[in-house]
């Protein structure tokens, strides 16, 4: 086992001097995953301007300045449209989502003790880190309805009084409460008139440049959640996009796998290329088995693999990506650097040259990464194109890191792409080692 493990430490020293390589295993991986992960939408919504559709369907003066305190806060883009067309465009993923203010809402908004009809809110799935802060936005101009109404006493004061008629004409109050409540009523009414004296007292002191006082803040609003969204079948593209996360949940996987190719092309042509300069067969005449000189590539191979994909998941995880479970993700690491590490070996005997070695290499890498999420994510691919990626090992390698990561799959539902890459390394590395062996006889 030592000798094995001088050969893997020396194969991977090899590995660290190439600057240009280790850009193709490390660097490049970073740049594909950062890169994309940019440009598959930011789900940072801390200084982002959120879109939302606004139906007014009272039409009121109240009505009015709600939604002109939503759009004055400078967090929210409005476009007033209909019920329908907005609840479209948010399934659509259009907009953030919807804010419908209902009939009636002019009547009681701002007014404590009435109890009118809630706000409706709907918001899209996928962008959930938004709808508390649409729901504090909707709070706020709600609550500055409240203060208008307190800075206008005369309008509160006919409210005062139409809500204590209604209350002395009530027929379902006990006889014991309505005097009671009268008396508040009434309370309240020389309140509102007393307030609107001082309103004029300081009005008069502000014309002689005197500071006036302003009324105290109040917030109120019901909200009331709407469903926006539509039922999507369990393995379509828009129920796996909505088990996202994270931008960076799709574009790690799929740059791992760069950096995972990269790991078996490299050392594939550095099997190659020692046996082109001869230092396999000066390996047969040292105290070294062929088994231990084949084991020793085949360990540093996958060591490389184990350690890119544990360099891009803290990177991701650094970033924003949560793996939901760390345990199936060490597993499936494992499983898809034991499947390249006998890729790595097929490839090695498929030239006798370092430049056969390499177009070979790379050109059955571009392939499997055409097909196999590489470049175009498996979520987003097309039903052909899915077809196409089974033949693909780099298919089933990005779906045991996604199932990991973001799709939620349990251990059984990973046992088929786990099979199949214990499958293709076990199948890859027989026929390889059996070339290679032969062919350093």
């Amino acid at each position: 086992m030592r000798t094995v493990l001088a050969m893997t430490v020396k194969d991977l020293r090899l590995m660290g001097r190439d600057w240009l390589g280790l850009f193709f295993i490390v660097g490049f991986p970073i740049l594909m995953a950062v890169f994309f992960g940019a440009m598959y939408g930011s789900f940072d919504t801390g200084s982002a301007s959120l879109r939302v559709a606004v139906v007014d369907e009272d039409e009121s003066d109240m009505s009015r300045r709600f939604v002109e305190s939503l759009t004055k806060s400078g967090n929210v883009e409005v476009e007033q449209l209909g019920r329908d067309e907005a609840v479209n465009r948010v399934r659509r993923g259009q907009l953030v989502g919807m804010i419908a203010v209902p009939r009636g809402f002019g009547e009681s908004a701002g007014v404590p003790w009435l109890e009118g009809p809630a706000i409706q809110v709907g918001v899209d799935p996928a962008r959930k880190a938004e709808a508390g802060l649409l729901e504090g936005l909707i709070m706020r101009s709600a609550g500055t309805l409240m203060i208008d109404r307190f800075q206008d006493p005369a309008a509160m004061r006919s409210l005062v009084r139409a809500a204590r008629d209604e209350l002395a004409q009530a027929d379902d109050v006990s006889p014991d409460l309505k005097p009671l409540l009268l008396d508040m009523m009434d309370s309240l009414d020389v309140f509102m008139e007393s307030w609107q004296r001082v309103e004029r007292t300081e009005a008069e002191a502000g014309s002689n440049g005197e500071a006036a006082g302003d009324m105290p803040g109040f917030q109120l609003a019901r909200i009331e959640a709407i469903d926006v969204t539509r039922q999507f079948a369990k393995d379509s593209t828009e129920a796996l996009v909505r088990k996202l996360r994270s931008k960076w949940d799709i574009s790690f996987p799929q740059a791992m796998i760069w950096g995972i190719l990269a790991c078996a092309a490299g050392f594939a042509i550095s099997i190659v290329r020692e046996r082109k300069q001869g230092t396999l067969l000066r390996l047969k005449v040292a105290p070294v088995t062929r088994a231990q000189v084949l084991a020793g590539k085949a360990m540093a191979c996958f060591v490389a693999v184990m350690a890119v994909i544990a360099l891009m998941v803290a990177l991701g995880t650094w970033l924003g990506m949560r793996p939901q479970s760390p345990g199936l993700l060490a597993i499936s690491a494992a499983c898809i650097a034991f499947c390249f590490v006998g890729i790595m070996m097929l490839m090695s005997v498929i030239g006798r040259s370092e430049e056969a070695v390499s177009g070979a290499a790379w050109g059955a890498n571009m392939l499997m990464a055409m097909f196999g999420g590489g470049m175009v994510p498996l979520v987003f691919m097309p039903s052909f194109m899915k077809t196409l990626s089974d033949f693909s090992p780099a298919k089933w390698s990005v779906l045991a890191l996604e199932g990991s990561i973001w799709r939620g799959l349990t251990f059984g539902e990973l046992l088929l792409p786990l099979a199949v890459l214990i499958a293709v390394g076990s199948v890859c590395l027989t026929i390889g080692t059996l070339v290679l062996s032969r062919a350093t006889d």
